[in-house]
């Protein structure tokens, strides 16, 4: 059975659609799906197919954000009005219902940064489980198939137009080495990113000679999860660090990444 991320190591893991920003008040309102304004269907789970069930029990969101000034939080630099928000919304939507895909508006022009950088996905959520702070998503995208999208949603941190993506999932496990600077590395660390990097070439040089990876990670990894010889369970797309999504994802089963540098340091990732 797949393991399921630790908590332990959310430091890795993002709030996608505001980027690690505190959850905010739910949105006032909202406006619903276009995608044939279909109602939500329940699934029978004991006559539905194992397909249907993840279907309806869990969801992926891609999704191009427009904020305004005083939207919760308000990306530095933003000064357009709501309505001024929702009209350049309204214009992203007209684009995609002309067939340009979702991912690409949004990274040409999602003020999300951090799932601007990953094709818009924002994350990947069972339904008993949906983050607060993007709570005005949840019943719109539950209502789509994959591969449809919404109207255009207001959320706290700005206006929304969100697609169903489908549930993909990555099991890897890492080695993290950090250096001064980086993101929640010790004050004391006095260790140069140029010293980081050379040491986390010669570890992934290590495992690529068959080094255990699980041993290596309980022995030398600078996180949470060296306790579980790294291992950072089951994760689906949207709620890692970009640089680490993307390279996990290309990785086969079994086989070590080149050494990927996040804002965390410098990681030798193994998929699982």
């Amino acid at each position: 059975m797949p393991r399921t991320p630790h908590l332990a190591f959310v430091a890795l893991l993002v709030a996608a659609g505001c980027d690690d920003e505190p959850s905010a008040p739910e949105p006032t309102s909202e406006e619903p799906p276009t995608a044939e304004n279909r109602a939500e269907e329940s699934v029978d789970e004991s006559t539905a197919t194992p397909a249907q069930v993840a279907e309806d029990s869990e969801a992926c969101v891609l999704g191009v954000v427009v904020a305004w000034a005083g939207a919760t939080p308000a990306p530095p630099g933003v000064t357009r009005t709501e309505a001024e928000a929702r009209a350049r919304a309204e214009r992203l939507l007209q684009e995609v219902e002309d067939g340009t895909p979702l991912s690409e508006i949004a990274r040409r022009e999602s003020d999300a940064p951090t799932s601007r950088a990953r094709g818009g996905a924002m994350g990947t959520w069972p339904r008993d489980e949906w983050p607060e702070l993007h709570a005005a998503l949840r019943d719109p995208i539950f209502a789509l198939a994959v591969g449809q999208h919404t109207g255009v949603i207001r959320a706290p941190y700005g206006f929304v137009v969100a697609e169903r993506c489908p549930v993909e999932k990555v099991h890897t496990r890492h080695v993290l080495i950090r250096y001064a600077g980086a993101r929640n590395a010790p004050e004391d660390l006095s260790r140069s990113r140029e010293e980081a990097r050379a040491l986390a070439e010669q570890i992934r040089a290590e495992l690529v000679e068959g080094a255990d990876f699980a041993t290596v990670a309980r022995e030398r990894s600078e996180d949470s999860s060296a306790e579980r010889g790294g291992d950072l369970g089951e994760v689906g797309r949207g709620l890692l660090m970009p640089a680490y999504e993307e390279a996990a994802f290309q990785l086969s089963p079994g086989e070590v990444s080149e050494v990927v540098e996040t804002p965390f340091g410098f990681h030798i990732i193994e998929r699982l």
